[in-house]
């Protein structure tokens, strides 16, 4: 059976549990717990050596990386394939899971800056040096102990909205041609976006697309009605939980007139 190294609230996590959903395969749940900084433990890091969730093992393999777990994950099994047949169709979708590497940063800069921000502020200062220093990349580390600092205030935060109300804009001009991402039919690309546009509608981010950009709107209001959604989301994230994110989020950025313009 496939074994999965995950955070509940991780934005990767999200979307490789999505792809297990619609691919209907069993998996053996291994949570790491993010906030407690479990991922930075030897035990973990001898899985992972960079420190992310999440990590797939099947058998002997291990494999890192978010996106290619969910197109490795798609040829394991023949229900609902999500990979289109047409090779054309198939180089643009993985041109989305590419620029997946983009979102993720942007939502995690959103996230760090508010949400993580108040849980990390409430910690010692020596265990959060202790943190800072033990992560394998020290360039994201400094980036991290900025948000930390400055919160909406840092000079990634409106990098990180300027890329998520792109990323709002090119999904609905793609959907004035099809249905979904690539043609007609829900595919690996529209499960893999899903995670990001989740974690921004945590943040209380949903304005990036609910007012300006009609067809992302109903996109992803059909993608939450899809079973695979709640089935990778429910039972790892508690509603106590959402809100305490929403009201993080509400408060960093929508109360700040400078974010007016994306949200």
């Amino acid at each position: 059976m496939l074994k999965l190294y995950h955070g509940s609230n991780s934005v990767c996590s999200v979307k490789v549990r999505i792809v297990l959903e619609e691919k209907q395969i069993e998996w053996e749940s291994h949570h790491v717990d993010l906030p407690k900084g479990e991922q930075f433990s030897a035990a973990f890091l001898e899985i992972n050596p960079r420190s992310f969730v999440p990590v797939l093992v099947d058998g002997a393999f291990v494999l890192r990386e978010s996106s290619v777990i969910c197109e490795y994950i798609d040829h394991l099994s023949s229900v609902n394939p999500l990979l289109p047949k047409s090779i054309r169709d198939q180089a643009r979708t993985r041109v989305w899971g590419t620029q997946c590497i983009e979102y993720h940063d942007s939502v995690n800069t959103l996230t760090i800056a508010s949400y993580q921000r108040s849980m990390l502020l409430a910690k010692p200062q020596d265990e959060l040096k202790k943190r800072w220093k033990s992560m394998p990349d020290q360039i994201r580390a400094n980036k991290l102990k900025d948000l930390v600092k400055n919160g909406g205030s840092s000079e990634y935060v409106p990098i990180a909205l300027q890329r998520m109300a792109r990323l709002a804009k090119e999904v609905n001009d793609e959907l004035a041609h099809s249905k979904w991402l690539i043609g007609d039919e829900y595919s690996l690309a529209d499960a893999m976006l899903t995670a990001y546009f989740f974690r921004a509608e945590c943040l209380g981010l949903e304005g990036l697309w609910e007012t300006r950009y009609p067809r992302t709107a109903e996109w992803y209001s059909r993608i939450k009605n899809r079973p695979s959604f709640k089935l990778a989301i429910n039972p790892w994230l508690s509603e106590s939980e959402m809100v305490k994110i929403k009201i993080a989020g509400q408060q960093e950025f929508l109360s700040d007139s400078r974010f007016s313009k994306y949200v």
